[in-house]
Order: C-alpha cells, then sequence, then structure tokens
C-alpha cells in the first residue's frame, strides 16, 4: 500500500489504537503516505499531529441528545461530507481505516462513495453507535475481543486492540516493583470521582511515602494541583494529560483508573496492575465488562463506583503496593492478556480489503 486514510475521534480510547496501527503501516511499507482525519479542534488533531502524520479536521460534532443538538450535529455532518468527498478523491489512498466515533462518519462514507476498501475497528466488547452505522460502509471489521455484539458476524475478524510499539516494549522489561510510584488516570478525558478520591487520600499516601503521577484530565487539573501544594507532595506530577505515557506506565508500580478499552490494553501491554473503578455512565456498561476480564485473569482489583470510598480506595492501594509478591504476580497476569500483534493483524485486514476489492474489480472488467 502507498497511501492510507485514518479517521476517528473523540477520546484516546480510539485515537490511540490509529495511532499504533500507523507506526505498523510505517514499518512495513516504506515512504507510505498517511492521512488521517478527524475533528477540527479534538484531541486527535494534536496526537496525530505529533506523531508526524498529515492531519485534515471536519466541522463535525457528536450527536448529543435529540432537539437542536442532534440537529445541529446532522447539520455539520451534512457539510463535511462535500469536504471529505473532495479529500478523499485528491488523495486516492488504497485503503480507509475508521477507529469509531462520529469523526469517522463522512471519511468513511466518502471512501464508500469513491470504491475505496474499508476497514473498520470496534475497541469495546458492544459495539458503539457510531461504529454499528459505520459498518454498514466497511468491507472489513476488526475486533479487539473474541464475542463482540453489534455487527452482521460474516464481516467480523479479531485482531485485538493496537498499542503503540513503545508501550509494547514497557511489558518485556524487568521491573523491581518498589511499591512507591502510582499512577493516577481516567483516561483522556479524566475522572472527576477518581480525582477527589486520591485528592482525599493524599496526606495519607504521604505518609506511605508514595510519589503519584496524575493525570487528571481538562475539568481538574487546577483544583487537583492545589490539593497536592496543600499536602506538600511537590515531588509528585500532575497534569491534565500526559504524552509520555510509555515512560510513565514503566515508572509506575500500580495504576488507580477508569476500564476503557485503550486503557486496560494499554495496561495489559505493560504488565501494569491496577485498581479499576469503571466509568458508571459508560453505553452497555462496558467499561464494567473491561475491568471483570482483568480481574477474572488475576490482573487488576476492580470497585464499582458506588462502591468507592477514600478509605476503601486507600486500604486497597496500600495492600498491593505493600507486597512485591502480588505486583509481581497481577503484572504477570496483565502481561498474558496483552495482543502484541494486534497493529500487524489490522494491516493484514487491510491489505486482503484491498486485494478482495482488487479481485472484484478485475472480475467485473473481464
Amino acid at each position: 500500500m502507498k497511501r492510507v486514510l485514518l479517521t476517528t475521534g473523540g477520546t484516546g480510547g480510539h485515537i490511540f489504537p490509529a495511532l499504533a496501527v500507523a507506526e505498523e503501516l510505517r514499518r512495513q511499507f516504506d515512504g507510505i503516505e498517511l492521512l488521517f482525519m478527524g475533528s477540527q479542534n479534538g484531541l486527535e488533531k494534536r496526537l496525530a499531529e505529533k506523531a508526524g502524520i498529515n492531519y485534515i479536521g471536519l466541522p463535525v460534532r457528536g450527536v448529543l441528545g435529540k432537539g437542536f443538538g442532534a440537529v445541529s450535529a446532522l447539520a455539520r455532518l451534512g457539510m463535511a461530507l462535500p469536504k471529505a468527498l473532495r479529500i478523499v478523491r485528491e488523495f486516492s489512498p488504497d485503503c480507509a481505516a475508521g477507529f469509531g466515533s462520529y469523526a469517522a462518519f463522512a471519511p468513511l462514507l466518502a471512501a464508500r462513495l469513491l470504491r475505496v476498501p474499508s476497514i473498520l475497528h470496534e475497541q469495546n466488547a458492544v459495539a458503539g453507535a457510531s461504529n454499528r452505522v459505520l459498518a454498514k460502509f466497511c468491507d472489513r471489521i476488526c475486533t479487539s475481543l473474541p464475542d463482540t455484539t453489534g455487527f452482521d458476524e460474516r464481516h467480523i475478524v479479531q485482531t485485538g486492540n493496537p498499542v503503540r510499539k513503545a508501550i509494547m516494549q514497557v511489558g518485556t522489561r524487568p521491573r523491581d516493583f518498589l511499591g512507591k510510584h502510582l499512577l493516577v488516570m481516567g483516561g483522556s478525558q479524566g475522572a472527576h470521582a477518581i480525582n477527589m478520591y486520591i485528592c482525599d487520600l493524599l496526606p495519607r499516601l504521604k505518609e506511605l511515602g508514595i510519589e503519584i503521577c496524575h493525570q487528571t484530565g481538562n475539568g481538574d487539573e487546577e483544583a487537583v494541583k492545589a490539593a497536592y501544594a496543600e499536602a506538600g507532595m511537590e515531588n509528585c506530577r500532575v497534569a491534565a494529560f500526559f504524552d509520555n505515557m510509555a515512560q510513565i506506565y514503566s515508572w509506575a508500580d500500580l495504576a488507580v483508573c477508569r476500564a476503557g478499552a485503550s486503557t486496560v490494553t494499554e495496561l495489559c501491554a505493560a504488565a501494569l496492575p491496577s485498581i479499576l473503578v469503571p466509568f458508571p455512565y459508560a453505553i452497555h456498561d462496558h467499561q464494567t465488562y473491561n475491568a471483570l476480564a482483568m480481574e477474572k485473569a488475576g490482573a487488576a482489583k476492580v470497585f464499582a463506583q458506588k462502591d468507592v470510598t477514600s478509605d476503601v480506595l486507600g486500604d486497597q492501594i496500600r495492600n498491593i503496593m505493600g507486597s512485591k509478591d502480588v505486583l509481581k504476580a497481577m503484572a504477570s497476569s496483565a502481561l498474558c492478556l496483552a495482543s502484541p500483534e494486534a497493529a500487524s493483524n489490522v494491516v493484514r485486514q487491510m491489505q486482503e480489503a484491498v486485494a478482495t476489492r482488487n479481485s472484484r474489480n478485475k472480475k467485473l472488467k473481464a
């Protein structure tokens, strides 16, 4: 393949698998041209450009609720499609790959109208609303899990969830597990409840000599920084978002976080033990499904948000961080769940989609 279009947006759960596939495409195809299409001001723009991928934003936004908001979002989609058609026609990709979210609608529909082979990747056990519709436009559907629901089974191929190479490498390195480094995060958008639990625990964690790297999300950054300052924990790092996650995963002994698909996939790849508090309002409750699979394998401890208190969380952090044997066992269990070939599996499906379409076109011309 010489040119590939990647499209997604919204959260890191959609974006990071796309970037992992971009890495694999560059590894396999020297000189390949990549184009990333998403929303005009989303996280995907910054991350794609940081990865050195040409980026074009479309005037799209999610369809939230009903009424005027939904009408406005659909109107924006109508405006985005002509632009997407022009860009896809000019770029002339060999294949288009979508990774979910409203931002992929116009690019994948344009690819379908222009007869460009396309694949779709679903990260969760239950297909999201966007991907259920987008699947109708695509030649292949790649899933992270073997029992994903919401698609026509004839077109599903389990590939695993792609993870960036630097994070995959973390899990292969030996770790000391000193029990002093705690990572707190709520995914790319943060998690207010987890942020507040940890802020309440800061005096206790300070007494235990624990250093913290805390990804807050945009909404809570200043309040959380103030809590750390008040607790006198100047040795801790607090930011809305961290780009160097491979380094942070390597540094950490334990993570306290949500259970989005990409989060748990990266935890497994990095062999990082975790305490998971699934987002209770996720569609189809997919985060609970992800978390319980981790707990069943021995890679995580799981708590429903309604059952969590600062004391409960503090006790778990102390018990896990205080035992090197427990940390090592959880790390080993996490690594067993990793899918190191996921990115190459997705690329293989892209190649097969292209080959199938080319073969079909030859037969039509014969």
